[in-house]
């Protein structure tokens, strides 16, 4: 390998237990040890940049790497990842960023073009922005660049969740999972240097105001792109934060479906909060198949969350209402509606909150009975004054969501 050759022999080795007080150099060095240590996490990331055979390749890795030749420019990628399998060679220059700092689009350039001298097939960056995927960058790099070589963009938080993932691998080696579990903890650390999404862009409260009295917004309506990009972001955000609190494999869905380009699904949303004035996402449960639905009403200041149950198939109307009275007993009942649609028609559902099934379930399926089609249960938060605000509206959205999914895993659900 060219870069192997050319590399500067004084370039270290990542460990899990590095002391340097730059947190993405602490970040990635640990990460990148963790790559070395757990094939099954390496085989999974490197698919994800573009090489299909990590997990059972020759592998090895380097941080803050350097060239010293004097035909090679003095660029110095944070790290070098390494794959040999057979003939086949593939490799990697990784940029890292923590904190609030983003990735420099000028940097991710220069190291394309190192890459495209020594041969590395793959520029890596990573960062505490989100993309919908690894080949959409958060960043923007000219299209005549990015052809040059591959880049892939990668979330701490994502990483962190992937973690987390193989970490409850019951395939994983007993000395895998405790290396595993003892990386989570410290990427879950507050000080660690990933940070979560944690208000909408400076254009939110304007745009709540305006939609309470009407002002009509186009796709187009400055402001409006920078809203739908910040809400992307916390739609990725708050789902490895579900998919860590249940301990759960969790999808975010769209309603374009999952083979939607990301420009569509910008256009759509763009031209929904624009015309609706609303902000949605779903999130889907993959072993129990249960979703989970918000709906953030601009106009209205309101966030809701609604949960699709999967009714019981054994039993009859008075036995499936039992049941939700059961399955739901640590639910706070005052603050969860409840919706079952029944067989038979349209107009056949029946609407009422928690603390009244409990006092009164009759009323849910009187004059059925067999079990209802369908069973929603629905949480509100609907404060004008918080909604407004762009830090309250997400310390709101997430406390509802994370508390419902909470009370969902204790009733068996997930």
């Amino acid at each position: 390998m060219k870069c192997i050759n050319e590399l500067s022999p004084t370039s270290p080795k990542p460990t899990l237990m590095d002391k340097n007080k730059k947190p993405e150099r602490t970040l990635l060095s640990v990460f990148m040890r963790l790559l070395e240590l757990v094939p099954e996490l390496r085989g999974e990331f490197l698919a994800e940049c573009g090489f299909g055979s990590g997990k059972t390749c020759a592998y090895d890795s380097f941080m803050e790497v350097t060239f010293p030749s004097s035909k090679i420019p003095d660029y110095r990628p944070d790290g070098l990842l390494t794959c040999k399998r057979g003939s086949s060679e593939w490799t990697a220059f990784v940029e890292a960023k923590a904190g609030k700092s983003e990735i420099r689009p000028e940097q991710i350039q220069d190291y394309a073009h190192l890459a495209t001298l020594l041969n590395v097939d793959c520029v890596v960056s990573i960062s505490n922005e989100f993309a919908r995927n690894p080949t959409e960058l958060p960043y923007h790099l000219a299209a005549n660049k990015r052809r040059k070589r591959e880049i892939r963009h990668f979330a701490w938080a994502e990483l962190r969740s992937m973690v987390d993932r193989f970490a409850r691998d019951p395939e994983i080696s007993d000395l895998a999972r405790n290396v595993l579990n003892d990386a989570a903890s410290f990427f879950w650390d507050q000080n660690s240097g990933i940070v979560t999404f944690d208000h909408m862009p400076k254009e939110w409260g304007e745009f709540v105001q305006s939609s309470g009295v009407g002002v009509g917004f186009s796709a187009k309506t400055p402001g409006i792109t920078e809203i739908v990009h910040g809400w992307h972001q916390e739609r990725r955000d708050l789902r490895s934060k579900i998919a860590h609190q249940s301990a759960k494999i969790v999808d975010l869905r769209h309603e374009l479906g999952v083979r939607a380009e990301f420009d569509a699904i910008l256009t759509y949303d763009r031209k929904r909060l624009a015309q609706d004035y609303e902000l949605s996402a779903t999130y889907l449960f993959k072993h129990s198949r249960l979703s989970v639905d918000i709906l953030c009403e601009l106009q209205d200041r309101k966030t809701t969350v609604s949960i699709e149950i999967p009714p019981p198939s054994d039993k009859g109307a008075k036995a499936a209402t039992t049941w939700l009275a059961k399955q739901t007993e640590d639910f706070d009942p005052t603050k969860t509606a409840i919706v079952m649609a029944w067989k038979g028609g349209k107009g056949n559902e029946r609407h009422t909150s928690l603390e009244a099934l409990r006092t009164d379930p009759d009323k849910l399926f009187d004059g059925f009975r067999e079990a209802p089609k369908s069973i929603r249960l629905i949480r509100q938060v609907h404060d004008v004054r918080r909604f407004r605000s762009a830090k309250n509206f997400i310390t709101d959205l997430e406390g509802l969501v994370l508390s419902l999914t909470a009370e969902l895993d204790r009733g068996g659900f997930l």
